[in-house]
């Protein structure tokens, strides 16, 4: 088991990407820590992924509240002593509409979410893992921080930032015995943040179109990045950001 007795979170661990890269990695052997502000999806995320024999910890938190991230950490260094992994899931869409439309209520509410709570949940978490000089930390980016994709500049932006800050981030903390990288997902059609986002089907065909695969993604498709990333098999990658994207952004 590669990540046998490490002890990872994942914000936005009650559905879809998140979800399946928390079951991937206690399938793997790692306790789980999922945080998430629907509690519903939580206790369900909870009881399945308490099936698969590991210990878990479910928290109802928001990202974009630094108390919260504050307490998030507390909680689960009391539970498990220690944080090994932090996957940085927790995203929303914001409005599908164009960039002349955009409103800034929208705009504040997808930074503060996607980039800010990127920003203070890999610091924070960041300070516990210098005591031990060890940690893995991944960011769910998005093709969409290298490609434009209509409708969605408030989000794609996020992603850019988010892969910028993975490279300073990696150059400032790899000296310190930690890994920081991203995953830059495809479209990935099987999730709550395209089910509810209202994307236009028009644009998730002209997506598929260009995508040399020829399809969306599953979010099973990134389990596997996942694991290498937060395993001692990817103890030489740092400040990348992966695309596993059906070759959608190759050049």
């Amino acid at each position: 088991m590669k990540l046998k007795d490490k002890v990872a979170i994942i914000t936005g661990g009650s559905a879809g990407i998140g979800k399946a890269i928390a079951l991937g990695m206690a399938n793997e052997g790692a306790n789980i820590v999922i945080t998430a502000r629907n509690e519903e999806r939580l206790k369900t995320a909870e009881q399945d992924i308490k099936a698969v024999g590991v210990e878990v910890l479910a928290l109802k938190s928001d990202v974009s509240v630094i108390s919260d991230i504050k307490g998030m950490i507390d909680k689960t260094i009391k539970k498990f002593g220690k944080i090994d992994i932090l996957v940085n899931n927790a995203a929303i869409s914001g409005s599908s509409v164009p960039f002349l439309e955009k409103d800034e209520e929208t705009f504040d509410s997808v930074v503060a979410i996607n980039q800010k709570g990127f920003f203070f949940c890999t610091q924070l978490v960041a300070r516990e893992m210098v005591k031990k000089k060890y940690g893995k930390i991944i960011g769910i980016c998005s093709a969409q921080a290298r490609v434009g994709i209509p409708l969605n500049s408030d989000y794609s932006g996020t992603k850019g930032a988010m892969l910028a800050m993975t490279r300073v981030m990696a150059a400032e903390l790899s000296p310190m015995g930690i890994n920081v990288n991203a995953i830059a997902c495809g479209l990935t059609t099987d999730t709550k943040l395209i089910s509810e986002s209202k994307y236009p089907k028009e644009i998730i065909q002209m997506i598929v179109n260009t995508t040399p695969m020829r399809r969306t993604a599953s979010v099973k498709d990134y389990i596997g990045m996942a694991i290498l990333l937060a395993s001692d098999e990817g103890s030489f990658i740092t400040g990348q950001t992966i695309s596993v994207d059906g070759g959608a952004s190759m050049p």
